[in-house]
């Protein structure tokens, strides 16, 4: 079973700052950062997850947990960025590679149904499930 990050709306509002532009549930990245506080009033990028298909943001991700495998997982982030016009070639895919795989060893640490948000380059638990405590 692959534990990995998808967008939520549990726990949102727990922080002022909180937003979600994703309607549903959808693979995350971490978005580049232009600054690293996260309580900025003008940038969101340091709180936020970044759905892989939609492109927009959110500031909690849940992890799941599926028996899509590693490669499947990797292709769908690959797909994603060709799908926004990225070239198909080894800094592309070496650079999906490093991603996923900080992704999957993030999501890993945790049971599925906890959620999470970002502040800066930290991930923290907002909440655990239920049946975990």
């Amino acid at each position: 079973m692959l534990k990995y990050f998808v967008s939520t709306h549990r726990t949102q509002g727990a922080r002022d700052n909180d937003f979600t532009s994703i309607p549903g549930t959808e693979l995350v990245d971490l978005t580049g950062e232009c600054h690293d506080d996260p309580d900025s009033p003008i940038c969101g990028c340091a709180r936020s997850f970044v759905g892989i298909t939609s492109r927009r943001a959110c500031t909690t991700a849940e992890v799941t947990e599926t028996d899509m495998t590693a490669a499947e997982y990797i292709g769908h982030f690959h797909a994603g960025l060709l799908a926004l016009g990225w070239k198909d070639n080894a800094d592309t895919r070496n650079g999906v590679i490093d991603a996923t795989v900080e992704l999957l060893l993030l999501a890993a640490m945790w049971p599925a149904g906890t959620v999470v948000e970002r502040r800066g380059r930290e991930i923290r638990v907002r909440s655990f499930p239920a049946h975990w405590r």
